[in-house]
């Protein structure tokens, strides 16, 4: 019986193969190879042969052009190898750099095995790429021109071709955005169709994802066969591709025409874009976002915009603040009755982004100062009488102790009658009382429940700095959970207990709190991935956000705030104190008819915003309770401009729904940032564009190393690996474009060249920049 080696010789020396003169190299069968490139020798075990075509060509294909299968690759008869999985080729899934991540391992019978970099057989934890990515980068970058197969064969088989293409590891169903985002800055991109429908399905796949990153890009399918390997075996080219019997071209890009002064890569067209092969970036500059509209507060707009002027800092962060100031001063004595079955509380939770040193807390004062005011005269006009009630409990108590102990003993006589007595009296007098209260300071939940407790269930909080968001997220205790519970019920007004062991329980019948949170966007930035139960339990979605730009002004002479505006709002703020924070019962405002119809107009329009496809689906949890705070920004103002007030005028409702566009763009602003991969992330990416343009020749490429250096007293720039993973995504959002270094000479000493980087021509002047609108 021949062995495995002397078997495949014969079928080489059949075949017409060459070999040279040490026999362990031959012509390869399996594609037109002028010098020996196929090595061939024993395995590992002394029995295998092992084939390895240095072009490239799978195993299974130089073996079926001999006319032989796997199993004549090993001395033992076939039929006692059927159930032993044979390696047949290998696939290394490199980074940007070329450094090995992870190999995809393929077996006969067809399956597919996957190895981390040291040869452990997992992958978990390790970042995912497409194959050939050092390639695929760089003809992105060049505007050229990639096909996107199914499978790492058919990428080999398109390279031996001189074509560029990719795929990713895992199979049909797992290309993802993330793999997309490599393929920018390519002029096309030709996504290959196996014929059948998982391939469709996963063409579709890959064809969404371009979509939605405005990558250019065409659909097609084999002229022959089930895949592009089987289309290139049957002699057809690029030409003879055809189109995807279920997917059109991205109907928003033409179809590339064959002209002239395209660049041919084997068959495969591709254009260079006008600023030399650089494609459009992706901006990174803060979308300017709209200011606050001012004039649709009523009344209450010149307060604003004298104390804005005065203190010189945006409007949105006094507005904020006097609106908190203003459902602070409802104190849960008004509701909204939008219809039948739905009651909105007029409590407001609002959040104002202001960096440090933008003057968060005069704003905040400057709003709150008549209700501190008012609370201070409160306080001391409720002190005597409080303290004489205290007393007169605390006595009582005294008494009805001595009482009991007595009634307790050998002779008791009127002890029994009198402790009775003592204990009706303490019914009589009530709890102790507290001090009345309008606002409470930072605290704990449990601190505020409390204070809410002795109010009748009611406070304001305002606050300018984050210690609300880091007690709710458990900073300060409970193990570190969060507990929003008192925050989400609250803002409904339901009931709410207060349940400690070794203490008196108090329960609310309705609670009320007011916020007004002027903080620092580092506060929020992130906070969704430290907090997620805050967007999963609805937390998040009860604020409203404002995330203004800060002034120019700074100077000394700033104009002050007339006495006679101060004085009216301060008289506005006192009036809500006497005439509805002071009530007992609960006084419903109703909708107009036409504010009614106004609204409900808007409700139908605005459901369709949030639903799958829409502007605002990502943020549907704040979406869906948006209508909901608009009707109470209606009744706060309603109420500051007529305390007695029992409708919202159509006016009000027209004024307060054209102030939607602006909550609308700032919260889905301030959601970017609290995202884990959103806004917050972008700080990094702009300190790089910024040291960039501030360079004497913008333009100019630049090392790794050099960036680093540049940065590296930034809190995000702690090693130089923050920075290669920082240059990465800017990358990634077409500013840069990595440099492939020269090849080292053979034994070459010293340091390996920092990744240098070309940069965006637009680095001076961006028209995107330019252009962009709110």
């Amino acid at each position: 019986m021949l062995n495995a080696l002397d078997r495949v010789h014969d079928a080489l020396a059949a075949a017409g193969s060459r070999s040279d003169h040490t026999g362990r190299s031959w012509q390869c069968p399996a594609h037109d190879d002028n010098a020996p490139s196929l090595s061939v020798g024993r395995g590992t075990k002394g029995a295998d042969v092992v084939l390895h075509c240095h072009a490239g060509c799978p195993t299974e294909d130089v073996v079926a052009a001999l006319g032989l299968t796997l199993a004549d690759l090993y001395d033992e008869p076939r039929e006692k190898r059927n159930d032993r999985p044979v390696k047949v080729a290998e696939y290394p899934y490199c980074d940007e750099n070329g450094v090995l991540l992870y190999t995809v391992v393929r077996y006969a019978p067809k399956t597919f095995r996957q190895y981390a970099a040291d040869g452990t057989p997992s992958i978990k934890g390790v970042r995912r790429v497409p194959y050939r990515l050092p390639q695929v980068r760089a003809e992105a970058a060049a505007g050229g021109t990639v096909l996107v197969v199914e499978g790492e064969k058919d990428v080999d088989n398109l390279a031996a071709a001189g074509v560029v293409a990719t795929c990713n590891s895992g199979g049909a169903g797992k290309w993802t955005d993330d793999h997309t985002r490599h393929l920018r800055g390519a002029d096309e991109i030709v996504v290959v169709a196996d014929r059948d429908e998982p391939g469709r399905a996963h063409a579709a796949q890959v064809a969404d994802s371009l979509q939605r990153a405005g990558i250019r890009y065409r659909v097609v399918e084999p002229g022959a066969g089930k895949d592009i390997s089987d289309h290139l075996a049957a002699g057809l080219g690029f030409a003879d591709l055809a189109p995807a019997e279920s997917r059109p071209a991205n109907p928003r890009i033409p179809a590339p025409s064959q002209s002239a002064d395209h660049q041919s890569h084997s068959g495969i067209s591709g254009m260079q874009s006008d600023d030399g092969g650089w494609d459009e970036p992706i901006p990174l500059e803060a979308r300017p976002l709209p200011a606050f509209p001012v004039e649709h507060l009523g009344p209450l707009g010149e307060f604003v915009t004298a104390n804005a002027a005065s203190l010189q800092v945006p409007p949105d962060l006094v507005a904020f603040a006097a609106l908190a100031t203003i459902s602070t001063a409802t104190g849960g004595r008004r509701r909204v009755r939008v219809k039948a079955d739905w009651h909105e509380s007029l409590a407001l939770y609002l959040v104002a982004l202001a960096d440090s040193s933008e003057k968060k807390t005069p704003a905040l004062n400057a709003a709150a100062a008549p209700l501190r005011e008012i609370e201070d005269g409160l306080i001391e006009a409720a002190r005597p009488h409080i303290e004489s009630l205290a007393q007169e409990i605390r006595i009582t108590q005294g008494q009805m102790a001595k009482a009991e102990q007595k009634a307790a003993g050998d002779k008791p006589e009127n002890a029994l009658a009198d402790a009775e007595a003592a204990r009706e009296k303490l019914l009589q007098l009530g709890d102790e009382p507290e001090l009345p209260r309008l606002l409470i300071r930072d605290a704990t939940l449990e601190a505020i429940a409390k204070v809410m407790a002795g109010q009748g269930g009611r406070i304001g909080l305002l606050a300018s700095e984050g210690g609300l968001i880091k007690v709710a997220g458990g900073l300060y205790g409970n193990n570190g959970k969060a507990n929003t519970d008192l925050l989400l019920e609250a803002y409904t007004g339901s009931p709410y207990t207060i349940d400690r062991t070794g203490r008196t329980s108090a329960r609310m019948s309705s609670t009320f709190l007011a916020l007004g949170l002027i903080v620092q966007p580092g506060v929020f930035a992130g906070i969704e991935k430290k907090n997620p139960e805050f967007r999963e339990n609805g937390l998040l979605g009860r604020f409203l956000y404002g995330k203004p730009a800060a002034t120019d002004e700074d100077t000394f002479d700033s104009p002050p705030v007339p006495p006679a505006v101060s004085d009216a709002y301060a008289k506005r703020i006192r009036a809500l104190v006497e005439r509805v924070w002071n009530r007992s019962e609960i006084l419903t405002l109703d909708l107009d008819p036409d504010a009614r119809a106004l609204f409900g107009e808007f409700y139908n329009g605005f459901a369709k915003r949030r639903k799958p496809g829409g502007d605002l689906h990502e943020v549907a949890d704040w979406a869906g309770k948006f209508r909901g705070q608009l009707i109470r920004v209606a009744a706060c103002l309603t109420i500051y401009d007529n305390p007695e007030a029992t409708a919202i005028s159509l006016d009000r409702m027209a004024a307060v729904l054209a102030m939607a566009p602006y909550f609308i763009a700032h919260a889905k602003a301030v959601f970017d940032l609290m995202g884990a991969d959103g806004e917050g992330r972008r700080g990094p990416l702009r300190d790089v564009l910024a040291w960039l343009r501030s360079r004497p020749e913008p333009t100019a490429p630049f090392t790794a190393r050099q960036a680093w250096q540049a940065l590296k007293g930034r809190k995000w720039a702690g090693e130089m690996d923050d920075m290669t993973a920082v240059l990465a995504e800017l990358e990634d959002h077409g500013w840069i474009a990595f440099t492939p270094p020269p090849d080292r000479p053979a034994g070459a000493r010293g340091r390996k060249p920092s990744p240098a980087f070309d940069v965006h021509p637009w680095i001076r002047t961006s028209p995107t920049r330019q252009q962009e609108t709110p």
